[in-house]
C-alpha cells in the first residue's frame, strides 16, 4: 500500500467546468480539449448499466487525479476533502466536466440509464485506492494538526 504523507500538501478543490459544443439540425458535437485538462491523461473509462440509485466510488485516491462527464443520464457526486469540507455537484448534462483531485472522499449516486466518463492522470493501481473511511479519516485529521 502506498503511504502517502499531507506533508506540504497543496489541496486542490474539487470544481465542475464547461466544455465546448457546436450544435446544429443533426445533433450536437461536444468537445474537451487537452489544454482544459489540468493532467496529462494516463487511462479512460466509463461506467453504464448501474441500476438507479445505487452508489459507485466510495473512495479516495492517493496520487490519481479525475475529470468525469455524464454523457447520459443525471450523477450526483458527494465529496469530501481533508479539510473535511462537503461539496454536492449534480452532472446532467455532457457539457459539465468535473475535476476530481487526489485525496478526496467520493460517491456517485447513479440514476436512470445514467453513463459516466472518467479521464485520470494515472494508471490503474489498486495501492492508489483509499476504500476505508477510517483510513481517510485519519488522514484529515493529520492534515488538520499541519494547519
Amino acid at each position: 500500500m502506498i503511504q502517502n504523507s499531507t506533508n506540504n500538501l497543496k489541496m486542490t478543490k474539487p470544481y465542475v467546468f464547461q466544455v465546448g459544443k457546436t450544435e446544429n439540425p443533426q445533433g450536437m458535437l461536444h468537445y474537451l480539449e487537452q489544454q482544459q485538462i489540468p493532467f496529462q491523461i494516463k487511462r479512460t473509462f466509463w461506467i453504464s448499466g448501474v441500476p438507479e440509485n445505487s452508489v459507485r466510488g466510495v473512495h479516495a485516491h492517493h496520487k490519481d487525479q479525475q475529470v468525469t462527464i455524464c454523457l447520459q443520464g443525471k450523477v450526483e457526486v458527494k465529496l469530501e476533502d481533508l479539510a473535511k469540507k462537503q461539496y454536492l455537484f449534480t452532472l446532467e448534462s455532457p457539457e459539465q466536466v468535473l475535476f476530481l483531485p487526489h485525496l478526496v472522499w467520493s460517491e456517485f449516486v447513479f440514476y436512470s440509464n445514467a453513463i459516466l466518463l472518467v479521464m485520470a492522470n494515472e494508471n490503474f493501481s489498486e495501492d492508489d485506492y483509499i476504500r476505508d473511511k477510517k483510513v481517510f479519516e485519519k488522514l484529515q485529521d493529520e492534515y488538520r494538526k499541519k494547519l
